[in-house]
């Protein structure tokens, strides 16, 4: 994926081009879960490099049974600062070519994992993920992102977004269908 400055933006979900050290925002707080979700894109110095990533807050710290037994010999302090604290859940890198004003992304990771050449179109889809999780803040919700990333990145038999399956299965049609061609007494 090479494609202008714009146009890269665009795919973002942002209509308009940022400047040095500009950051688009976006931001939802889910009262009811406790997690603030934010996202964000933002102009590196000298428009030299652009990221884009999304995080969540949680209010409390997670206090499930593996996070309580690997932190119970620690002092409560340590509880806390050990499990609380920002998740990226995404973050894209992108850079312009050296010699054109074309961009493209160069990293991309979400929840941990690295999807750069891991799925085809990588670049595409790491967009459209992005865009898929900004368009559930707008709309006041907290992204599902299990969902989305099955949804937007996800390769092979499950799909991948908006372009299909590979190897789906052929309609059966019927000729008589083509031809509107009916059974006798079914009028």
């Amino acid at each position: 994926m090479r494609v202008e400055l714009k146009k890269l933006l665009e795919s973002l979900g942002i209509n308009r081009e940022l400047h040095p050290y500009e950051t688009q925002p976006w931001l939802h707080y889910d009262e009811e879960k406790g997690i603030t979700c934010s996202a964000e894109v933002r102009m590196g110095p000298g428009n030299a490099d652009l990221e884009a990533e999304i995080q969540f807050l949680k209010d409390e710290p997670d206090n499930d049974e593996e996070t309580k037994g690997e932190t119970e010999d620690k002092g409560e302090d340590e509880e806390t600062t050990t499990s609380s604290g920002p998740e990226q859940i995404m973050l894209m890198h992108a850079e312009p070519s050296a010699t054109t004003s074309q961009w493209s992304p160069k990293q991309l990771k979400v929840k941990g994992k690295n999807y750069v050449n891991e799925v085809p179109e990588w670049e595409e889809k790491g967009c459209s993920f992005f865009k898929a999780c900004i368009q559930a803040i707008q709309m006041g919700e907290l992204p599902d992102i299990d969902d989305l990333v099955e949804k937007e990145l996800e390769d092979g038999g499950k799909g991948g977004g908006r372009r299909g399956r590979i190897g789906r299965k052929s309609p059966k049609i019927k000729p008589g269908a083509l031809l509107g061609i009916k059974k006798p007494g079914s009028m």
